[in-house]
């Protein structure tokens, strides 16, 4: 069942067009999607509760999901040829910390602007060494599988296109 989800290059160039959505619901080990559930769990419940209303931070999550999915598979297809396989719910979880920093960034004191900073530096520090290649064999995921580091960018991407891109207010004297 796994394979008929994840997201497999020639099937989804074959017309499998479900694999946009799935491939990030599918896991490589128990462990792994564990992980990943932790992080989307904390990033989404920090979203929701900072929205407007309970509602209103539920219809973004989802809208972000739905939409963010398939851009990350699509961007996967572009940007990453040589990636004929990809499962797990990471990149997801990489655009819903974007999101929640930007959630907390408007509420956020000085200090805690600070964390938050330091916080988006490690998660580009992280992206930049799974590029690398530094970081084989830290993840929890099976030897031959390789981290792709292309769809944590894409995720990271994905978030930063939710952020309100607020006018700043005119000022009539």
């Amino acid at each position: 069942m796994v394979e008929l989800l994840e997201f497999d290059r020639h099937a989804l160039l074959a017309g499998e067009f479900w694999r946009l959505w799935t491939g990030h619901l599918v896991h490589y080990s128990a462990q792994h999607a564990l992980i990943d559930f932790a992080v989307v769990l904390a990033a989404a419940v920090i979203v929701v509760q900072l929205s407007a209303s309970p509602a209103d931070g539920m219809r973004r999550l989802l809208l972000a999901a739905g939409l963010g999915a398939p851009f990350i598979s699509l961007g996967m297809l572009l940007i990453a040829p040589h990636c004929l396989y990809y499962r797990g719910a990471s990149a997801i979880a990489a655009m819903l910390v974007v999101m929640a920093g930007g959630a907390l960034w408007p509420r956020a004191t000085r200090s805690m602007r600070a964390a938050l900073l330091l916080m988006a530096a490690t998660l580009v520090a992280k992206i930049a060494a799974e590029a690398a290649g530094a970081v084989h064999g830290w993840s929890n995921l099976p030897l031959d599988v390789v981290v792709a580091w292309q769809a944590h960018l894409l995720g990271v991407i994905a978030g930063a296109l939710t952020l309100p891109f607020r006018k700043p207010r005119l000022q009539l004297d």
